[in-house]
């Protein structure tokens, strides 16, 4: 490898490369006669393929040939090798849900060939399965980097700043530059808000959807935010009528609408919590009837608005025991035996 000066020799990339390659084979031989030359041969392959290289400064695009003499290229054996551990790697994760081993499979799949078909599904699965942000960060970072166009890593990314470093503000950092790449990614404007609302930047908050609203009146994304914040803000009023006109923009907009029944229920839940805390004196008796009624009006307030999400979700749970509720407590027993055949036929226990 080193001539008579001790210089790297002509041949020395080639030895060096055959080193890298020899000991790869037995890292991810089957056979345990060549397993046992060397306790730990992959950081010798991952250093040998490193020094060639070094040398070679990418001069030589192969330095192997196949049983015919045909050049195999340089990216070929190593993609090759790359392949075997990353098989390995999904064999762990699928089959047999060790992540700590799919992860260490997927980290030598990385070292030998850190291209972006891997490290995407390294940062985005493998890593964080394992807990290993730094790793996801890591590849997810380099992934973009060179180029990768895939919105998961951004959601990864994103997640692994706020959640798990708590850096919002490298995770603003991450989704403002994911919604300037996907523009249309309307959950990209949600994280950011939702950072802004959690951080109580609500100032900043509502200059980030008026600033999108203005560019498009009709934005029903915006108008659902604008929603959201006003909730958050305990402006109940404001919010019903951001979510109204996200409605009317898309009529079928189940968030918005959902978002809205949930309001016109709490505005029902005043009168029944206050019943709830009365006695059984005459004044309060007196005060419980007057409760109820307020209660009834409200309940034929928020009806139409539930009613309305049983037919954009009809089959979901959460929706129809709401509804059962609504029946019951205004004695409709036509509607309350629908809901229940219904509930009984999506496997539900209901008397």
């Amino acid at each position: 490898m080193v001539d008579k000066k001790g210089e790297p020799s002509k041949a020395a990339a080639k030895a060096w490369y055959l080193k890298g390659v020899i000991y790869a084979s037995l890292d991810t031989s089957k056979n345990e006669k060549f397993k046992a030359l060397e306790a730990n041969p992959f950081p010798i392959a991952v250093e040998a393929f490193k020094k060639s290289e070094e040398i070679d400064k990418g001069k030589t695009p192969y330095f192997l040939t196949d049983a015919a003499g045909l050049p195999i290229l340089d990216t070929n054996v190593k993609v090759n090798l790359a392949n075997s551990y990353y098989m390995q790697a999904a064999k762990e994760f699928q089959d047999n849900k060790d992540y700590e081993k799919a992860f260490m499979y997927v980290d030598k799949t990385i070292q030998l060939y850190p291209d972006t078909v891997f490290l995407n599904p390294a940062g985005v699965f493998f890593a964080p399965q394992a807990k290993k942000w730094d790793k996801s960060i890591e590849w997810l970072t380099e992934y973009l980097k060179k180029g990768g166009k895939s919105s998961d890593a951004y959601v990864m990314l994103f997640s692994a700043y706020r959640d798990d470093k708590k850096d919002n503000a490298k995770a603003l950092e991450v989704i403002k530059e994911a919604r300037t790449k996907f523009p249309n990614n309307t959950d990209f404007a949600k994280y950011e808000l939702n950072l802004y609302i959690t951080t109580k930047q609500y100032d900043v908050a509502k200059n980030m959807v008026e600033t999108d609203l203005k560019a498009n009146p009709n934005d029903k994304e915006a108008l659902f935010l604008l929603g959201e914040l006003n909730k958050e803000m305990k402006d109940a009023e404001a919010a019903k009528a951001a979510y109204t006109k996200a409605l009317a923009v898309d009529p079928n907009y189940f968030e918005a609408l959902a978002s809205l029944t949930d309001l016109y229920w709490l505005d029902a839940k005043v009168p029944k919590d206050s019943m709830g805390k009365l006695g059984i004196s005459k004044d309060d008796m007196a005060k419980r009837q007057a409760l109820d009624k307020q209660y009834v009006e409200k309940l034929k307030i928020y009806l139409p608005y539930l009613q309305k999400c049983e037919k954009l979700e009809p089959d979901n749970i959460n929706i129809l025991y709401q509804l059962m509720n609504v029946y019951t407590d205004l004695d409709d027993q036509a509607n309350l035996g629908l809901v229940k055949k219904k509930l009984k036929r999506l496997g539900e226990d209901v008397d």
